[in-house]
């Protein structure tokens, strides 16, 4: 989750266009309203907040999304709008549904508070569950892994080898996964990378 200090806000702002504060990882989104600080924001007024990572669906079919806050919220599944509860109110819950496969989806959640109680929760219905806070073991958040060049996550010789593989100038206009320190050449200073971040 991404906080931002916001100025006196009546509708969810563009974050796309804001710089955040503090930055952390949380294990849920499940903060009934509070008249003091919002989640780990320090603020309790006045705060945006914005949820990535990933929901892990456990079987293909349709689901309900729902999002209960004070004040506003959206919810997310990749670009698509699911649950629009924007605007100035107290707790109130909105749901929206989508057909989703078995498997991880993107998700974003946005959040702003702008003075009271402050509160955020998701919940999810539908693919043989009940509805329920999404639970802990449903989420998850991308982790970029220093010197990984095979995306494994793990730092090893297998990515010695990616390096040796792709050694030289990337193609014109593209990346290459094993150009660690994004200089445009995949070379020693790369391995030099792999072996920093080696484990």
């Amino acid at each position: 989750v991404a906080y931002y200090d916001l100025d006196n806000p009546q509708v969810l702002p563009d974050f796309d266009t804001l710089e955040p504060y503090l930055v952390e990882v949380v294990q849920n989104v499940d903060y009934p309203s509070t008249g003091g600080d919002f989640a780990g924001s320090g603020l309790s007024d006045d705060i945006g907040a914005v949820f990535t990572g990933f929901i892990d669906v456990p079987e293909t079919g349709s689901y309900t999304l729902y999002t209960d806050s004070d004040d506003g919220s959206k919810l997310y599944i990749g670009d698509e709008l699911i649950v629009d509860n924007d605007g100035l109110h107290g707790m109130v819950e909105k749901s929206g549904s989508i057909l989703l496969g078995a498997g991880l989806h993107a998700i974003r959640v946005e959040f702003f508070e702008r003075g009271g109680g402050a509160g955020c929760i998701v919940r999810i219905e539908g693919g043989g569950l009940e509805k329920q806070v999404v639970p802990d073991s449903m989420w998850s958040h991308e982790v970029e892994v220093v010197g990984d060049a095979t995306g494994d996550g793990i730092v090893d010789v297998l990515d010695l080898l990616e390096v040796i593989i792709q050694w030289g100038p990337c193609p014109p206009g593209e990346s290459c996964e094993a150009d660690l320190n994004q200089d445009g050449t995949v070379d020693v200073e790369d391995i030099l990378v792999v072996l920093g971040a080696w484990g």
